[in-house]
């Protein structure tokens, strides 16, 4: 009787501490009450199942526990910032050459709201608490305008704002501001991707109507990158549409295996424009989407599925 009611209290004290998570290399999250943790493995069991068998796990497919309290332990290798850097090494003496791809991108889609959000990908998980980021900055690669009294203007558009948007927004919202923002001091500045830019047809800037990019161009886009790295998550900005007519900026923010280029996790965002000139304009757009929406409503939330956004910010 004594050895039923000792049982039934440690049940007890376990349910009141509240749940743990253990979040896998590959991004599954397990709701658990970790109970040891010992050099090869963890002892823990399902907090839906409490009372229920007692289950291990190697710790070498644990990324971290997170705790009830907010405590953390993580057990990824390379946590220092020495470690960390042996991640990226370069491969390519001498990288393919970039491809434009021309029939990325589909014209006259369907409007967005002017400030909203849609998820794609289903490894949230592994973006929100991974610290192994390399931060490939913004392309406008494929960027298109929605303006129709601009027609005919695409190639001295595309030569005298391009690189000023670039550094507005590197300036606004770069590598700095994420690391705060996302909580990893260790993100890394990686092969700049703005470039790619010199490769587009810039008579072709300029569009009458929306354009939007859909997530199978995303991927190929990201296949299309020339990079030094090897490991890692990559992250990228990509710009879709300044559009005039609604007054909003599109782009998706991109987490990639950099080893393999799956895109992990990628969400479309689009930010109110305003501000006086053309730069200051639309990068307050982009600005919004990537810090107001992307940052603030999915990524500090841990939002990983378009169930989760407030119905007012999905995006259709």
């Amino acid at each position: 009787m004594k050895a039923l009611l000792t049982i039934f209290i440690v049940i007890i004290g376990i349910q009141l501490c509240g749940q743990d998570y253990v979040i896998l290399n590959n991004g599954d999250e397990i709701e658990a009450k970790a109970l040891e943790i010992n050099e090869n493995n963890i002892k823990y069991k399902k907090f839906s199942n409490i009372d229920g068998p007692t289950y291990h796990l190697e710790k070498s497919k644990i990324f971290m526990i997170k705790y009830q309290s907010g405590d953390r332990d993580v057990f990824s290798k390379g946590t220092s910032v020495e470690k960390e850097k042996q991640l990226f090494k370069n491969v390519h003496d001498k990288p393919d050459e970039f491809v434009y791809i021309k029939d990325i991108g589909t014209s006259n889609c369907q409007f967005q709201k002017p400030k909203g959000a849609k998820i794609f990908g289903d490894r949230g998980n592994e973006v929100f608490f991974r610290q192994d980021i390399v931060f490939y900055g913004y392309d406008l690669t494929y960027l298109r305008l929605s303006n129709p009294k601009k027609i005919g203007e695409s190639m001295r558009l595309v030569q005298n704002y391009f690189n000023d948007w670039n550094n507005e927004l590197l300036d606004k919202v770069g590598i700095n501001e994420l690391k705060k923002w996302m909580a990893k001091p260790h993100m890394l500045s990686g092969t700049p991707i703005f470039q790619n830019y010199y490769k587009r047809d810039f008579n072709n800037f300029v569009e009458y109507g929306n354009f939007c990019i859909s997530f199978d161009d995303l991927q190929k886009i990201v296949n299309s990158y020339v990079l030094n790295e090897t490991k890692g998550i990559g992250m990228v900005i990509n710009l879709v549409n300044f559009n005039k007519d609604k007054e909003y900026s599109m782009q998706w923010v991109t987490f990639f295996d950099i080893s393999t280029r799956e895109i992990l996790f990628a969400v479309l965002t689009t930010g109110n424009a305003g501000g006086g000139g053309m730069v200051g304009h639309w990068a307050s757009g982009v600005e919004k989407g990537v810090r107001q929406i992307f940052i603030d409503e999915i990524f500090k939330r841990r939002l990983s599925n378009n169930g989760m956004i407030p119905s007012k910010l999905r995006l259709y």
